[in-house]
């Protein structure tokens, strides 16, 4: 069975199908090296700004929204890799949806930024990753 994502839609965004996500989360698994045959499932949440906030309080100890968390479940070769919650409403212009996935996949392959997210190694594979999803 190929990989594939699901995305699962509770705002009704609508611009982000489970084949674009399957791409794009494919893509940034394979960048960090990761063999696609045995990587479990993974879903993409597209939540509201109150939802977001919520989960960030609950999980993370932040009372504010954000634009993306990972939330790990079994790990990449596990049966259920994780989820990537994202609130497009949250979401910076510049940076935008598919670039929120690849972020939170890359964040469920044990990748982190810190403070300092442009000059992470993070950054510098999101932007490989994005590049060749742009075909450059």
């Amino acid at each position: 069975m190929a990989f594939t994502v699901e995305v699962l839609d509770e705002v009704e965004y609508g611009h982000l199908t489970a084949g674009r996500a399957t791409e794009l989360c494919s893509a940034a698994l394979s960048e960090r090296g990761f063999d696609l045959d045995q990587v479990g499932e993974l879903s993409v949440a597209l939540v509201g700004p109150r939802e977001i906030r919520r989960l960030n309080r609950e999980f993370r100890g932040a009372d504010r929204p954000t634009d993306v968390l990972s939330f790990e479940v079994d790990g990449p070769y596990g049966e259920m890799v994780g989820e990537v919650v994202i609130c497009p409403a949250c979401a910076n212009p510049e940076m935008g949806t598919d670039e929120l996935v690849v972020h939170g996949t890359l964040h469920l392959t044990s990748m982190d930024h810190g403070e300092n997210f442009e000059g992470s190694e993070m950054s510098r594979v999101q932007e490989t990753v994005m590049e060749r999803m742009r075909g450059g």
